[in-house]
């Protein structure tokens, strides 16, 4: 499936290619050349190749293994905490809620809360399975580490303090982490928005989460090449995490753990019915500064990971994360484009908006509808409420979100590779 898809989308790449030659030459008239092509590039054909990729992938519908397991392991989770007061008591008891017949023991480690969270935690009367560790505020990927050390058990999950789990998420996401082939060492959770009722942020976020954040796990994981196994909400097997000495010292701790892991030779793989529901930020000025730690880890990915002389790491999961290199070239193309289109709009001229344009934008509409139809078969699986979510809020994020988040993430990228120092 990914050769045909890989080709098809190759087709669909050159054909735009010969359509744009005239549009390229009209655009030219008034930008120039390198401008032209800059533009035409990494805002209708880069992002129609990965949209066609996604397509052709999403049609695809990996089998579902409904083999249950003849016993549920055991397992540990990992809920690292700082400054939690408000949320990490809703997080343990959704856990503890689990239907699942392993035990599984809950590890909290608290990064030197100054809010009273430890406080809590130390005067709750908790049973034996729930370990309290404190340890001076170091940054998440050390409390993941000193969590790490205490782990008996062959698998660990791990679990944000504002994250909640559905009562089946543990059983679903070790039914997929078990039942994998051997070279699986990972499966990230299924991640929703839980507080997207406070505001419009928030449920722009809902939509981001669904069609953005879930639509991409879906694809990657049909190639077992799940490029974040994210720290709100995924499971691990034990001794592999410790051969490569847990997670780094840096902000996108999870997403150069799992580049790690597949450059290695393993797999990560995604399982749809393992379902989360975690807090978002809830205004603009915490959701940019989320966006910029998003870029930012994502450099770092592929400054500590060799993708393209890696021998070891399999070639569906070196071409997936080399579609990311284009990410900050579209960033800043949308910054260009969409500014200079209005203009032109305003003098009556429609010269940037191109049929090339409009078939990116159709794609993109198909591929949410496919998103939103998997989201609401998989919530109809764990007999999970669907949510209403706002139209507007759909029509800001289908127009503009990407755009208004795209100086956020140039400015993540632009630190990194700089080396600014580093803030969590």
């Amino acid at each position: 499936m990914f050769l045909i898809s890989t080709l098809i989308s190759l087709l669909y790449f050159f054909i735009a290619i010969f359509i744009s030659i005239n549009w390229i030459n009209d655009i030219a008239c008034y930008l120039g050349y390198f401008l032209a092509v800059y533009l035409v590039l990494f805002i209708a054909l880069i992002p129609g190749f990965i949209y066609a990729f996604m397509f052709i992938s999403l049609l695809h519908n990996k089998k579902e293994d409904k083999k249950c397991l003849k016993k549920e392991p055991d397992v540990t989770v990992l809920i690292p905490v700082y400054n939690g007061k408000e949320c990490i008591m809703s997080t343990i008891e959704s856990i503890k809620k689990q239907r699942y017949c392993g035990n599984i023991k809950i590890i909290v480690i608290d990064d030197g809360s100054t809010d009273g969270t430890l406080e809590l935690l130390k005067h709750t009367d908790f049973d034996c399975n729930i370990r309290i560790l404190e340890i001076c505020h170091r940054g998440k990927s050390f409390a993941l580490n000193e969590g790490l050390k205490h782990v008996k058990t062959d698998y660990v999950i791990t679990v944000d303090c504002d994250t909640s789990l559905h009562e089946l998420a543990v059983r679903n996401i070790m039914k997929k982490i078990v039942n994998s082939n051997c070279k699986t060492v990972a499966t990230a959770g299924c991640l929703f928005v839980r507080n997207d009722k406070e505001s419009f942020i928030t449920k722009l976020q809902q939509w981001d989460y669904t069609l953005g954040i879930f639509g991409v796990k879906l694809y990657q994981g049909n190639y077992n090449s799940t490029l974040v196994a994210q720290g709100a909400f995924s499971v691990y097997k034990t001794e592999k995490l410790k051969e490569i000495g847990g997670w780094q010292n840096c902000v996108g701790e999870d997403i150069v753990l799992t580049w790690e892991l597949l450059s290695r030779g393993y797999e990560v793989n995604f399982e749809s019915n393992a379902i989360a529901f975690t807090e978002v930020p809830e205004d603009f000025k915490g959701l940019l500064r989320q966006r910029k730690r998003w870029a930012r880890g994502m450099i770092e990915a592929f400054k500590k990971i060799r993708v393209i002389t890696s021998k070891k790491l399999n070639f569906k999961s070196k071409f997936l994360m080399c579609l990311n290199i284009f990410f900050p070239f579209v960033d800043l193309a949308l910054l260009i484009f969409i500014p200079l289109g209005l203009i032109f709009l305003a003098f009556g001229n429609q010269l940037l908006i191109g049929w090339l344009t409009l078939l990116v934008i159709l794609l993109g509409m198909i591929l949410c509808l496919i998103i939103e139809i998997r989201r609401r078969n998989t919530l109809r699986k764990v007999d999970c409420k669907l949510k209403r979510r706002s139209v507007l809020a759909f029509i800001f994020y289908a127009l503009l979100y990407a755009f208004v988040l795209a100086p956020a993430c140039l400015i993540g990228y632009a630190k990194e590779l700089v080396n600014v120092k580093k803030e969590w």
